[in-house]
């Protein structure tokens, strides 16, 4: 494995917007964002090349929780609603929720 796998289409669907550059495009480290209509906002944070992730979430520029992944293998949406991260080995996965409202389930 080179780097973390993703599909890029899968996450612009899943954010709504194109995302967001944290260093020279082509090195793999960038961030989506999205704020639902009840004020939650969620950023992840990747860096495909070091297999690493960080979910943030808050409320009305509050954080609220943060979680930074290390030996994540892949990211992969399902049922148009969601995003499953999986980590290399681990037991659980982390699932985020984009509909109808955003949350975080670790399953």
């Amino acid at each position: 494995m080179m780097w973390t796998k993703y599909d890029e289409y899968e996450l612009l669907e899943l954010f709504g917007s194109e995302p967001i550059y944290t260093a020279p495009e082509g090195t793999g480290m960038f961030m989506y964002s999205t704020t639902s209509s009840n004020g939650i906002k969620l950023i992840l944070s990747l860096s495909v090349h070091e297999y690493s992730c960080t979910i943030d979430l808050g409320l009305f520029d509050e954080g609220i929780f943060e979680v930074s992944l290390d030996n994540v293998e892949y990211l992969r949406a399902e049922s148009g609603n969601s995003l499953r991260i999986h980590q290399k080995d681990a037991v659980k996965d982390y699932i985020i929720y984009f509909k109808p409202n955003i949350f975080l389930k670790i399953d």
